[in-house]
């Protein structure tokens, strides 16, 4: 911190500043009213009282420091701390940094004018004038540091005591016991987050949710439990919203689960981790509506693979790259609806070719070719057993 020692102040210039103090204290004011609007109506009310104080305050302890051959500035005081209450004030009372920044420097410039015409009407010699402006100047930098801490400080305090509101309110919304509705209402409350009609809730592979949260905007939260962390989109299918979260979370593996009412956020929970497992890798993010089928045939994994063993069982015993050709050839099959051109073409094959595939397909899979229930099942098996992992 600066320091000035005030060796070349006589008692004279002292005691002529401190017989002005309330008029000096009065111009301090004034200017800072003038020249921020945003302080205009603030020194009328309980709240400027405070701050007047503050500045006399100031000018008492300046004056009694240079009185008593002290350093101004460098050292720790009730002032400093005092003007550090007024910044945490400021912050409390909704005013920006920038606002306090630029009243502060009113006030110093204020402040020295003031002193020079008193120093000028007492007689006080002009080294002597000069020597009290940068004591001034000295002073101001120190208090200016002082509110500045003090707000920083309490922003601060605010900001980790917001963000544990909100993290509690997150594990509200998620808590696997049920839905309590008063608690999240309260829990909404205290963490200022209005409570949006629907939300849903993104499943994340990565360890920091907070770093996806502040990617997308203020109203996100983010948590984590026991299976990973994941975070709270509010009114996701508001206009613009899915293009701005495709931005935020494209180079994150994640899934978004479906949009649902607030009381059912943990569903889309795990919806989401359900999609983020079972759906293969591709663009992010993995949105669950878009692979519902998937997910309704492999909530149940153990239930999907005994369907893929069963209709698939008669491939089993094929030498793998055979099996891979039918089973390639299967897909398409049925993709394309049993037109053997459009099949040739995906498989990149010849239609005789293709028309070989299906004849074997159907001595070993039978009449399951021929009717809807056996098709459908043979479609199930094929995605189930998609998903299965590759052995080795």
């Amino acid at each position: 911190m600066s320091e000035w020692l005030a060796e070349s102040l006589p008692p004279e210039t002292i005691a002529a500043v401190r017989s002005e103090l309330t008029p000096l204290a009065d111009g301090i004011i004034e200017a800072v009213r003038a020249a921020s609007p945003v302080y205009g109506e603030v020194f009328g009310s309980p709240e400027g009282m405070a701050l007047r104080l503050g500045v006399e305050q100031a000018i008492r302890a300046f004056l009694d420091a240079v009185e008593r051959g002290e350093r101004v500035g460098g050292t720790e005081s009730e002032t400093d701390e005092l003007w550090r209450m007024l910044g945490e004030a400021e912050y409390q009372a909704g005013r920006s940094l920038e606002d306090l920044r630029a009243a502060f420097r009113s006030g110093i410039r204020a402040a020295w004018r003031g002193a020079a015409e008193v120093a000028t009407r007492a007689g006080v010699s002009a080294p002597a004038t000069i020597s009290l402006a940068e004591a001034i100047f000295v002073y101001g930098d120190e208090l200016a540091t002082d509110v500045v801490e003090g707000y920083l400080r309490i922003q601060s305090d605010h900001a980790g005591e917001r963000e544990r509101r909100r993290r509690r309110l997150a594990a509200a919304l998620l808590d696997p016991a049920g839905h309590d509705h008063e608690t999240v209402a309260r829990a909404a409350e205290l963490a200022q987050w209005p409570l949006p009609l629907d939300l849903a809730v993104v499943a994340v592979a990565g360890d920091d949710p907070a770093a996806l949260a502040r990617r997308l905007d203020a109203d996100v939260l983010s948590g984590a439990d026991g299976d990973g962390p994941w975070l709270v989109l509010p009114d996701p299918d508001a206009p613009g919203r899915r293009a701005a979260v495709d931005r935020a979370l494209a180079t994150e593996p994640c899934a978004i689960g479906p949009t649902v009412p607030i009381a059912d956020a943990s569903r889309s929970l795990r919806w989401a981790r359900l999609a983020l497992e079972v759906v293969p890798g591709g663009d992010a993010p993995v949105r669950a509506v878009d692979h519902l089928a998937a997910l309704i045939l492999l909530q149940d994994r153990e239930l999907a693979r005994l369907l893929a063993a069963a209709r698939l069982a008669p491939l089993a015993g094929l030498p793998a790259g055979e099996r891979d050709r039918l089973t390639e050839t299967l897909s398409a099959w049925l993709a394309h609806q049993r037109h053997t051109p459009a099949i040739a073409q995906e498989l990149h094959v010849h239609p005789q070719t293709v028309r070989y595939r299906i004849a074997k397909l159907r001595q070993l899979l039978g009449e399951s070719m021929d009717t809807g229930d056996g098709r459908f099942e043979l479609e199930l098996a094929l995605r189930a057993d998609a998903t299965q992992p590759v052995p080795g």
